[in-house]
């Protein structure tokens, strides 16, 4: 009588070098898709092909894992902003290139508009929110303020406070433009907006 060989029994989870990648690109899907508190972690670990075990190796909770969704999202979107500005000629042409690449990825990303935008203060709270946009779009912004007053483009004034008035303009224009129904309706105005004050440092 032939012997009956056990079936082979896989465990659902990836290879460990990948789940942290694959757990990262699954959440983004999910909170494009619906709200933070709609996405569960098994959610997350179904789609993402992972074991439970794996999913937490990694991201203590769901909290840090859309901290991580958010940086990766943020820095995917800086770097399409740069490279959007990278032709320009000069700090202030590079900072009002960048600042409308920001504006028309408002329109144009839902996964900026869904969680950049609208979710990310919600979810990280007011302080977790500001911190996470001081180690990202404030660096950016301050870097490209500090060039054009060096160069002698725009008045020097107190480079901080320049920075976060500035972003607090980027940042709201663009939520407007996010939560808005027609968002390419909104954006040119808002855009124009932005410029006009850019210019006034002048």
């Amino acid at each position: 009588m032939a012997q009956v060989k056990d079936p082979v029994v896989r465990g659902r989870g990836r290879p460990e070098e990948g789940a942290r990648d694959a757990v990262l690109e699954a959440a983004t899907e999910l909170f494009v898709e619906r709200d933070f508190d709609d996405v569960t972690t098994e959610d997350i670990i179904e789609r993402a092909g992972v074991s439970r075990g794996a999913l937490y190796h990694h991201f203590p909770g769901k909290l840090d894992l859309f901290r991580a969704v958010y940086d990766a999202s943020e820095r995917r979107a800086m770097a399409r902003i740069g490279a959007a500005a990278s032709g320009a000629e000069g700090p202030f042409a590079v900072l009002i290139a960048a600042s409308r690449a920001y504006l028309r990825e408002a329109e144009s990303s839902v996964e900026l508009r869904r969680i950049g935008i609208i979710q990310s203060r919600a979810v990280l709270g007011w302080e977790g929110w500001r911190q996470a946009a001081a180690e990202l779009g404030l660096g950016f912004t301050r870097a490209a303020l500090a060039a054009a007053m060096e160069a002698g483009e725009i008045k020097r004034r107190d480079l901080e406070t320049t920075s976060h008035l500035m972003l607090a303009a980027l940042v709201e224009g663009a939520t407007l433009i996010a939560t808005a129904e027609d968002p390419a309706a909104v954006r040119p105005d808002v855009e124009e907006l932005v410029v006009d004050l850019l210019e006034s440092l002048r």
